[in-house]
C-alpha cells in the first residue's frame, strides 16, 4: 500500500496523479514550492514524501497512521497527507 506509492513515485505520471487527488491552494504552493528549489513538481513531491519516510517524527508519523486507518485508499491518503504538511503551517 504506501511502499508500493512511495516506489512508484519515480513515475511523473504516478506523482500527477497524486497531485490531482489534492485541493487547488496545496497543488499551487507545492508548485511554488518546487520552483522555488529548481525542481519539478513531481520530483519536489516524490522527494518531499521520501524524506518524511526517512526523517518524519514519531507524532506526525502517528498523526498520518490514525488517518491512513480510517481511509479508503490509505497509500493516497498518507501521501497527500505528507505534501499537505510540506506547505501548510503546523499548528
Amino acid at each position: 500500500m504506501l511502499g508500493d506509492l512511495i516506489a512508484e513515485l519515480d513515475r511523473p505520471e504516478v506523482v500527477e496523479a497524486v497531485l490531482g487527488t489534492l485541493s487547488a491552494p496545496i497543488r499551487e504552493q507545492l508548485e511554488a514550492r518546487a520552483a522555488d528549489a529548481s525542481m519539478t513538481v513531481a520530483d519536489f513531491a516524490a522527494g518531499a514524501v521520501r524524506e518524511f519516510v526517512e526523517y518524519g517524527g514519531d507524532e506526525l508519523w502517528f498523526q498520518m497512521l490514525t488517518l491512513m486507518r480510517e481511509a479508503d485508499d490509505p497509500g493516497i491518503v498518507a501521501v497527500q497527507t505528507i505534501l499537505r504538511w510540506v506547505v501548510e503551517p503546523r499548528r
